[in-house]
């Protein structure tokens, strides 16, 4: 409104508390699923790494390294009350080490602009802190993805540099950005939404 401070002005508008999504572990029957969100071209346009293909076959081994969930790595099927098969996937990749874990997510199907990400981000961070016991998750975001730059600034994550020509996509080099957020600034930031 008139009377709202310029940094309230400028901010998101204010979540609701009631998620939009719920995350669950991977099933063998997701599969189809998966496939079908990295053969969507808008879907895997922002991701870091790009694959000339992906089969059912291929679908079927990461939905069972999923499932396995061996190493350190966790994924998370993101789950929407209107659709019978997930939506996408967060990911963990890199816990139980001296190193933070890095945050990865892709919306796979036709949600993205609902809150969707930005509550299963939210979720998976969570469980990060809560249930993993990580002291820090951070993330590598392509310098052109504003949209997921939004969604981690409002859970309080901070922008801490710039790898600069880091990605390449065909012959284009590409900016990553890293982000990172502690366990303090993440449930300080989500207690104002």
């Amino acid at each position: 409104g008139a009377g709202a401070s310029p940094a309230r002005r400028n901010s998101p508008p204010a979540m609701s508390q009631t998620p939009s999504c719920s995350i669950r572990e991977f099933r063998l029957e997701d599969a189809e699923a998966v496939h079908r969100w990295f053969n969507n071209p808008d879907a895997t346009k922002t991701l870091m790494e790009q694959r000339d293909s992906f089969t059912m076959e291929n679908a079927e081994g990461w939905t069972r390294a999923a499932v396995e969930a061996k190493g350190n790595d966790r994924k998370f099927a993101i789950v929407v009350p209107e659709a019978e098969q997930p939506v996408g996937f967060t990911a963990l990749y890199g816990l139980f080490q001296q190193m933070a874990p890095e945050l990865g997510c892709l919306i796979g199907d036709e949600v993205r602009g609902k809150g969707v990400g930005r509550w299963a981000e939210r979720l998976t961070v969570a469980k990060a802190f809560e249930e993993f016991g990580a002291h820090r998750v951070y993330g590598r975001i392509p310098a052109f993805n504003l949209a997921a730059k939004r969604v981690v600034a409002v859970q309080g994550w901070q922008y801490e540099g710039t790898m600069v020509g880091h990605g390449k996509r065909g012959d284009e080099l590409i900016d990553l950005e890293v982000w990172g957020v502690s366990p303090e600034q993440f449930f300080a930031a989500i207690a104002e939404w």
